[in-house]
């Protein structure tokens, strides 16, 4: 199936097409069906498109957003600096693979103007929405929002993580959608995990009170403050955990958490970070999993001692933004 779909978009690209069959081929890219094959084929598009980590990378992305006819539907307040091909492919289709939960009906308007806010790997950035909430997101995160809420509700579309401190509005709810998951709030402080290339989306409620909705299910959660949503990816499964808030809200203050992880789940996340890359054997680690506990100060090579020591599996090299890592003889 995944070379059927590849082969579909690659001669959807190779030519001009008239708008009707546009049209229906960008229908068919957001439908459900087949998702993931159809996200793995146009990361292979990126791949073939991508430039390099400099200023060039935009005309990366406009290459992309150019054949497959997207138009821009977001005002850029924010400098696109470098991101995935996930968060590039969700700008994209906006819609592919549920990775916004958001549909093309949302900008049939020509009144309606979008945000982009994209915060680069090593950093952090909070402000304040347009409705006076306030939004820390963090490292490779991306956030869409309107410029004015308009109509009933009030609602972003995240990949990645971020804390909201929403501004009270009985009549209009704070809705927070990403993947398949929509956090609903009225008055209220929560935090929401889901970048895409991790398998699970959660949800976790500070103070106040969310409603937690899923795409194409009845199913919804009520949660009280210190419980969070745990929603699985692949299995569309979700279930209710309490929560250990100093942990979930430890990258706000700058610390480096891991209860349990494994060291590739690791890994990843101080990729994000720091904005490194790892390159190592992934035969190197097995499933172990592990904790660790960093400072706000730490630097990476600290870091990379640190586990180094505790695991006994590695040694390392630090080039640039590259760490090397090799399997201890």
């Amino acid at each position: 199936m995944k070379n059927y779909i590849q082969k579909i978009i690659n001669v959807f690209t190779a030519s001009k097409h008239s708008e009707k069959v546009t049209e229906e081929v960008h229908q068919w890219l957001v439908g459900e069906e087949y998702a993931d094959e159809k996200e793995l084929a146009l990361h292979e598009l990126w791949k073939e498109t991508e430039g390099k980590v400099d200023a060039g990378i935009w005309n990366s992305l406009r290459s992309v957003y150019s054949k497959v006819g997207v138009t821009d539907v977001a005002k850029k307040q924010y400098q696109l600096f470098v991101w995935k091909y996930v968060a590039a492919v969700a700008i994209l289709i906006i819609t592919v693979s549920g990775t916004f939960w958001l549909t093309k009906n949302a900008f049939k308007e020509e009144t309606v103007a979008m945000t982009e806010q994209y915060i680069p790997d090593g950093e952090t950035y909070e402000f304040e929405l347009p409705d006076g909430s306030r939004v820390h997101v963090n490292s490779g995160t991306l956030l869409l929002y309107p410029n004015i809420f308009n109509g009933d509700t009030r609602t972003v579309y995240l990949i990645g993580e971020a804390d909201f401190k929403v501004k009270k509005n009985p009549d209009k709810p704070f809705i927070v959608r990403s993947g398949n998951m929509s956090v609903t709030a009225l008055g209220t402080e929560f935090n929401v995990a889901a970048y895409p290339e991790d398998s699970e989306i959660v949800a976790t409620l500070i103070q106040g009170k969310v409603r937690i909705d899923y795409e194409k299910s009845n199913e919804s959660h009520i949660l009280q403050p210190g419980q969070q949503v745990v929603y699985n990816r692949k299995t569309a499964q979700s279930r209710i955990a309490d929560a250990n808030l100093e942990d979930v809200t430890a990258w706000q203050r700058g610390q480096i958490i891991f209860r349990g992880n494994t060291m590739e789940e690791i890994l990843l996340i101080l990729e994000r970070r720091f904005g490194v890359t790892f390159q190592y054997n992934t035969n190197l680690f097995a499933d172990d999993k592990y904790n660790f506990s960093f400072s706000k100060n730490a630097d990476i090579g600290e870091v990379m001692e640190v586990m180094k020591e505790v695991t006994g599996k590695f040694t390392y090299n630090i080039n640039k933004n590259i760490c090397y890592m090799k399997a201890v003889n």
